[in-house]
């Protein structure tokens, strides 16, 4: 038989391989519990409506948050907005608050960083179909938030018909003036055949969940079309804007008339383009466009000028004379 015999040198070179790989292992381990990895890499940590930049070799989010010294409680919770740390990584840390939560009877406040009922609900452990939140999911729970979820105790589904309300369309009409408004279409009303099912909690109706529509009668819109042509009048000085035109019995006066002083109600001088209203039907200071009168300023009032009345002021008694009494058209100028 043949003898192999080690030597120390072959011996040596064996003792060396298994302490490398013991050392490779030791590394390996000392990665996974900590978490450290030799790439440097910059992460971003939000928090408590600070932001915190760090440099750091650390690839588990607990360890980066204690790098960058923000504490969680237990409700609190840490996302980072990659599946793993990287370079650029940021981790939103969402604090937790309170909400009120009534279930079975009782009543207790939880610390939550769910932001609607059905989450929360979930996450408490009261899971659909036993457990329903009451009210509109698409809340957003806040602080002092209040929840009430519902113990299920049978469901039927029901079908009806229903009317659907008339909508009413406003269309723009650039044929008709501005500010004013006609309707197109008078509408009606249409029906539409609704399944939904009812949930209840120990014989009452807690909860009517929609499943499914069906039109039956189409709804008519009601259409209404608003007037964006705008009102212009051909004056004295050019093309002015207007706002209404309003049909006014009109006589005339001179300076002279009135209290003889030649000044109107409101201080200005009696001139002519000066007129005299009643302010409830236009008020003081507003300014006018009268045909075959001209450009004038409501300044002035008198004891006869009440509701559609209108006293044109003229530059002599023979002019006022000459105007007597008529109906004019009177622009409200915008």
């Amino acid at each position: 038989m043949t003898k192999h015999l080690i030597t120390g040198k072959q011996l040596l070179t064996k003792s060396k391989r298994r302490m490398t790989m013991l050392f490779i292992l030791v590394m390996v381990v000392f990665v996974t519990l900590t978490g450290f990895a030799w790439n440097n890499k910059t992460v971003t940590v939000v928090a408590d409506g600070q932001t915190h930049t760090i440099e750091t070799h650390l690839t588990s989010t607990d360890g980066i948050l204690k790098a960058a010294g923000v504490t969680l409680s237990k409700e609190d919770e840490a996302k980072p907005n990659t599946s793993t740390i990287e370079n650029g990584t940021v981790i939103s840390v969402i604090r937790a608050f309170p909400v009120t939560v009534t279930v079975d009877g009782q009543t207790k406040t939880v610390m939550t960083t769910k932001t609607s009922p059905r989450a929360l609900a979930d996450s408490l452990g009261y899971t659909a179909p036993k457990y329903m939140p009451l009210g509109d999911d698409k809340i957003l729970l806040k602080t002092g938030s209040k929840v009430t979820i519902a113990h299920i105790t049978g469901h039927a589904v029901n079908s009806y018909e229903r009317p659907i309300e008339v909508q009413t369309v406003r269309e723009p009409d650039a044929n008709l003036p501005s500010g004013q408004e006609e309707v197109a279409q008078a509408g009606s009303v249409g029906t539409e055949e609704v399944t939904e099912t009812v949930y209840y909690e120990n014989g009452k109706a807690v909860i009517h969940d929609i499943t499914n529509k069906k039109v039956i009668t189409q709804m008519v819109p009601r259409i209404i079309k608003v007037g964006t042509k705008q009102n212009a009048v051909a004056t004295d000085s050019g093309t002015s804007a207007y706002r209404e035109v309003i049909t006014m019995n009109a006589t005339a006066y001179t300076p002279a008339d009135g209290d003889g002083n030649g000044i109107t109600a409101s201080g200005m001088v009696a001139q002519r383009g000066v007129v005299a209203v009643d302010p409830s039907v236009i008020p003081l200071g507003t300014r006018l466009y009268i045909p075959g009168y001209g450009e004038a300023i409501a300044a002035d009032t008198g004891g006869a000028i009440q509701g559609n009345r209108i006293d044109l002021l003229m530059d002599t008694y023979g002019e006022a004379m000459d105007f007597g009494r008529r109906n004019v058209e009177v622009y409200v100028l915008s």
